[in-house]
């Protein structure tokens, strides 16, 4: 296996609100997050910082787990514990109230590979050359297509397109979707919406593809390709290769 992350503030964004970790635990299992904090003033960028560095001190404190059972009961009782920290910080603190941010990642363990995900950042996979999305947005936006309200063309230019239905911290009680992986793939893509909303899905599908390129020489031809469209946003990009040897 091998992996990369790397996370930019973008051309126009003042900070970097998003987070990411790449977290093993006492069994070499592997757990990688990508957090886009929401809030304002610093409020965000402390809620992405709080989410990944308490999921990752939590994981690292776990053995192998069993079985996908453990694994959802574990990452549940995490995002509670999570959505807790961040919501009391945020009510003890009235310019940061509000604050929050979404959470996406694998769990590769043992037993097989978990999907999470609590807003709209988004993990992708792929084998061979099929590249796809694995996530579903937790936005109104999305919601909105599901629907039947909205055309997927439509949903690209909606005034709303930023307001999300589910996130970590600023309610009090946050749900994740928490699946098992149940097709073969040769590795993963997890970002913040500072790619996959300016980098549409062929563009990114021809990145991934281009030659024989190690994570690192991907990832940050990807985050070249935000940039280049405007780094409107801050952007933040984890590979995953299942094939090769960690680095």
């Amino acid at each position: 296996m091998r992996y990369y992350g790397i996370t930019d503030r973008g051309k126009v964004r003042k900070d970097n609100q998003d987070s990411y970790v790449i977290a093993t635990n006492a069994a070499d299992e592997v757990f990688a997050i990508v957090a886009d904090g929401i809030g304002g003033n610093s409020g965000g960028d402390i809620a992405s910082r709080m989410a990944v560095g308490l999921f990752s001190k939590l994981f690292s404190e776990t053995e192998a787990f069993q079985s996908f059972a453990e694994a959802k009961r574990w990452i549940n009782h995490a995002v509670y514990q999570c959505n807790h920290a961040i919501y009391s910080y945020g009510r003890a603190h009235e310019q940061l109230k509000g604050m929050g941010t979404t959470l996406c990642g694998v769990l590769i363990a043992g037993f097989g590979t978990v999907v999470v995900n609590i807003g709209d950042s988004r993990v992708y996979c792929w084998q061979g050359r099929d590249f796809h999305q694995l996530t579903r947005d937790h936005s109104l936006v999305n919601d909105m297509v599901m629907h039947g309200e909205l055309t997927e063309e439509e949903a690209k230019t909606y005034p709303k397109k930023n307001v999300l239905t589910n996130a970590l911290g600023v309610w009090e009680d946050a749900k994740a979707d928490v699946e098992l992986l149940k097709e073969k793939t040769d590795g993963f893509l997890i970002c913040s919406d500072g790619l996959h909303g300016y980098v549409t899905q062929e563009a990114i599908t021809d990145i991934l593809f281009e030659g024989d390129m190690e994570p690192g020489r991907r990832a940050r031809r990807l985050i070249k390709a935000a940039l280049d469209a405007g780094g409107l946003d801050n952007v933040t990009v984890v590979l995953i290769d299942l094939e090769g040897t960690a680095c």
